[in-house]
């Protein structure tokens, strides 16, 4: 479930394996790049298989403006 600024997502939920995910997960939020995030959405599938990380990612720059 998600709403206009916060992400989460259930146990087990296939988006926990993808690999932005698991790179973007392990990162202190505070030394995330907002470009690198950005070029990461931009690679991504617009379809549905990909909706859940397109959703990380979008939170991830939505955190990131709110830190700088």
């Amino acid at each position: 479930m998600s709403t206009a600024i916060n992400w989460s997502v259930s146990p087990g939920d296939p988006v926990l394996q993808h690999p932005l995910y698991q790179q973007y997960s392990n990162t202190v939020i505070g030394s995330l790049d907002a470009a690198q995030v950005k070029a990461s959405l931009q690679g991504a599938l617009a379809d549905n298989e990909s909706a859940t990380v397109i959703s990380y990612l979008a939170w991830l720059l939505r955190i990131l403006a709110l830190v700088s």
